[in-house]
Formats: C-alpha cells, sequence, structure tokens
C-alpha cells in the first residue's frame, strides 16, 4: 500500500513539476498563434436624406480569438473566432472564420480541409476584417468564409501559389439555405511576387441553385514600394453569358508610410448591377451588389501604433447609394442619389499570449 501511495505521489508530482525544455518547444509549437485582438470605433454620419436621422455613437466592432500552431509530420491548425452574442444562422461555425488543418507533405505542395476564405482575389476581400475600416458593397454581402477542401501548389522560391478549392457556395447563406443544399462554389487562385508587384488574381464559379451559376473573376494587383503600396481590385460577375460590363467593381488604395508608427491612406470604390437577368428576377440573384443599383465610396483617413500592440485610426469617408430608373412619386426618374458623409475614430488592440508566455 505503502508503495502504492509513493507511486502515486510521484506521478502526481510529475505532472505539476515544470517540463524541461523539449516539452516546453513542443507547447510552442503547438500554440506558435494565441492572440486576443478587439476594435472599438466612434462614429458619426450625416445623410443627406431628410427623412434618416444622423447616426452617431460608439461601436465594438470585432473581438477575435485566434489560435494556431503545428501538429507535426507535416500537418498545422488554424482558428479564428468571433466572440458574438448572438447566435449563427446556419450551423454552429457561423462565427467561426477559420477552423482548418492543413496538410504540407513537402515543400511545393500543400492540402486544407475545413473552414476557410474563399480562393477569391482582390486585396480588399483578402485583409482581415478588422483590419478594414470603410468597404465597398459586395464585402458587405459576401459571406466569403466557407466549408471546403482546397490544394495548393507552391514554386520553390515561395513567389507564386496557385490554388483549387471546393467550398460551400455563399448563396447557401444569401438564400437562407442549410449546409446540405448541394450549393458548391468553385475557385481557382494565383498569387504572386514579381518583384513590386503582388497579385491575388481568381475565377470562381458559384451556384445560386442546381442549375444556375453566378461567375466571378477578381483581379487584385498591388505595387509595392519601400515608403507607400497601392493597390488596385478589379471583380466582373455575372449572372449569365451577356452579362460582360454589366456587374462589376473598381477597389483601389493608396498607403503612404511615412514611418513605422504613421500612415496615411486614400481608398475609393464603385461598383454597379445593371443585368438585366437581376433586374427581371422575381428575388435578389447576385448576392454581391443589389440589382439597378451603383456605389461610390471615398475617404481618407490614417493610422497610428503608439505601441507594437495597439493601433489608432481615424477617417472621412463620403458615400453616393444610386438606383437606376428610380420611382419617385409615381414617376419613374433617371437617378436616384443619396449620399451620406461619415467620420470615424477608434482602436484596436491586441493581447498575444503567445509572445508573453514566449518570455
Amino acid at each position: 500500500m505503502k508503495t502504492k501511495l509513493i507511486f502515486l505521489f510521484t506521478l502526481l508530482a510529475g505532472t505539476l513539476l515544470p517540463r524541461p525544455a523539449a516539452a516546453q518547444t513542443a507547447w510552442g509549437d503547438a500554440f506558435n498563434k494565441f492572440k486576443l485582438e478587439a476594435r472599438a470605433d466612434a462614429l458619426y454620419t450625416h445623410s443627406d436624406d431628410s427623412t434618416v436621422a444622423d447616426a452617431y455613437g460608439f461601436r465594438g466592432r470585432y473581438f477575435n480569438l485566434m489560435l494556431g500552431g503545428d501538429l507535426g509530420s507535416g500537418f498545422s491548425y488554424y482558428f479564428r473566432q468571433r466572440l458574438k452574442a448572438e447566435p449563427g444562422y446556419i450551423s454552429f461555425f457561423d462565427n467561426t472564420d477559420f477552423l482548418y488543418i492543413n496538410y504540407r507533405p513537402s515543400q511545393n505542395w500543400q492540402l486544407r480541409f475545413g473552414k476557410d476564405a474563399m480562393a477569391f482575389g482582390g486585396y480588399e476581400y483578402d485583409a482581415p476584417p478588422i483590419d478594414v475600416y470603410f468597404n465597398a458593397e459586395y464585402w458587405n454581402n459576401f459571406y466569403c468564409f466557407q466549408l471546403g477542401l482546397g490544394g495548393s501548389y507552391i514554386t520553390d522560391d515561395g513567389a507564386h501559389t496557385f490554388t483549387a478549392q471546393v467550398t460551400t457556395s455563399p448563396y447557401v447563406g444569401t438564400y437562407g439555405l442549410d449546409w446540405d443544399a448541394g450549393l458548391m462554389s468553385y475557385n481557382l487562385m494565383w498569387t504572386g511576387t514579381l518583384g513590386p508587384v503582388h497579385t491575388l488574381w481568381s475565377v470562381n464559379m458559384m451556384q445560386r441553385d442546381r442549375d444556375h451559376w453566378t461567375g466571378m473573376i477578381a483581379l487584385g494587383t498591388q505595387l509595392v514600394q519601400e515608403q507607400w503600396n497601392w493597390y488596385v481590385d478589379l471583380l466582373h460577375h455575372s449572372l449569365t453569358t451577356d452579362d460582360w460590363m454589366k456587374n462589376f467593381a473598381v477597389v483601389s488604395r493608396f498607403n503612404v508610410l511615412l514611418n513605422d508608427r504613421w500612415t496615411f491612406f486614400a481608398k475609393g470604390s464603385y461598383e454597379q448591377n445593371r443585368s438585366e437577368a437581376d433586374l427581371n428576377a422575381a428575388n435578389w440573384l447576385d448576392g454581391l451588389v443589389p440589382a439597378n443599383h451603383a456605389y461610390f465610396h471615398t475617404g481618407l483617413g490614417c493610422e497610428f501604433h503608439p505601441t507594437d500592440n495597439v493601433r489608432l485610426h481615424a477617417y472621412v469617408a463620403y458615400r453616393d447609394d444610386c438606383e437606376f430608373d428610380a420611382v419617385r412619386n409615381g414617376v419613374t426618374s433617371t437617378d436616384l442619389h443619396t449620399a451620406s458623409l461619415t467620420a470615424n475614430v477608434g482602436a484596436t488592440w491586441t493581447i498575444d499570449f503567445h509572445k508573453m508566455l514566449k518570455k
């Protein structure tokens, strides 16, 4: 009996005492990313529509938990959860942006399964939502985080990645369908670096029902220099074969990096949907930009990093919403414009637990 007690005490002590260096390294590998990040804004919006009251106040924008690490033998994982009070509307994973397992058997090949961002081009789309201050309209309507399977080929120098991916179609969320509706999205993407020119280009085919598709071309191109960078995203979406240049978007942002602390930026976007198929439909087919509408958005802003884990921002943005051939007082008019002006200041902060534990 005494021998058993000594054995149990030794086993318990072994679980509580500090581990040797090898075990600490394994823990560090399994949790090489462990962060909480949050953003809150104070904003004021004025509309030229006299029936709409000015909006102002404080708003919590994002609260994210991020985990990631290596699982050994070429496997790794990543997890990003938006901590929200409300439940999801499709499944348990709705508020989970990323929850995937990644397998890289060699330097050139990679397989990924789970909840991931759709392989869709463009730099506004590619940016983490917490880093996007004001955005194009499609960005509001595109639920891009979907369950799926993807494979990538990476060139020897790491400068180019070619990805083929199959995911649940975002129209499942647009139409309020369940996961087993059988709607898929097929995505091909090139991520490249050609000297100072970087690319995020994709071709996407998304099912909106079993027999109909929405086609997407997204060409994001960025020029990167030491003190500045500039991207232009060109997006084209089509509901039918004759939709060429009826549904498109142009998004651009120019950043000036004064130093390690200060960044000034200018951003603008224009989008429209003049698809006759969408205009004559009983419901909204496009899923990104409402039928017979155009949106213009532009603004100026700045970012300041007082520390590595704190970012302050401020911007002023102008937005014009246009409805083509709108009906006013029973009479069809050419265009109906509604303009608004927004001023915003806010802060983003990060608690990096991995860095704290490493110290």
